[in-house]
């Protein structure tokens, strides 16, 4: 599926890789989102549950605009196709320097190392840009797929929260990872 062309003036690119590249969420994405949320709402939970409310979107921006989020689109270069999403929640600045990572991808397209490269490409603007220190990742112990992700990233295990994130209804157990700036 195509999203919005980068040939539009107001589409704004955060970081561009090898085979992907990393576009800022605006106003005119909002009906591509909700719809790639609900062609995918099945694959993405029980892992993550994410609203198809346009509402929802609006609150997202929202939260980029006041510093809490940074969130980008990712996609193909070559095709421009959507691939997934990825944000930097929570962000903290000193003395922590710290900031959560979450992301979703289009089913179609995962197993293709475009995710991957995306959240390189978001953990190198984290770092370099940004300033962060520390960037942490916390994936429920049996989504085997995010795991063997953020490994092939090269974050490191740490440990383990007990009831960590309220997912759907429940809180879920979580496996903490994080990557450290000197370390990228």
């Amino acid at each position: 599926m195509k999203f919005v062309p980068l040939l539009k003036p107001d589409a704004q690119i955060l970081a561009m890789g090898e085979h992907v590249h990393l576009q800022l969420p605006a106003n005119m994405h909002k009906k591509t989102f909700v719809d790639f949320v609900e062609r995918n709402k099945k694959f993405h939970e029980p892992w993550v549950y994410v609203s198809t409310d346009p509402s929802y979107y609006d609150q997202y921006l929202r939260r980029m605009k006041m510093g809490r989020t940074l969130g980008a689109f990712v996609h193909t270069n070559e095709s421009n196709d959507f691939v997934g999403v990825i944000n930097l929640n929570s962000i903290r600045l000193d003395p922590f320097s710290t900031a959560t990572l979450g992301y979703y991808a289009e089913e179609n397209m995962c197993g293709k190392g475009y995710m991957k490269e995306g959240i390189l490409l978001m953990l190198d603007h984290a770092f370099k840009k940004v300033g962060l220190n520390r960037v942490e990742v916390n994936v429920q112990p049996d989504n085997l797929s995010s795991i063997a992700l953020v490994k092939s990233c090269g974050f490191t295990h740490e440990g383990f929260s007990r009831k960590f994130l309220k997912i759907g209804s429940d809180y879920k157990d979580h496996e903490r990872w994080a990557y450290l700036a000197e370390d990228f």
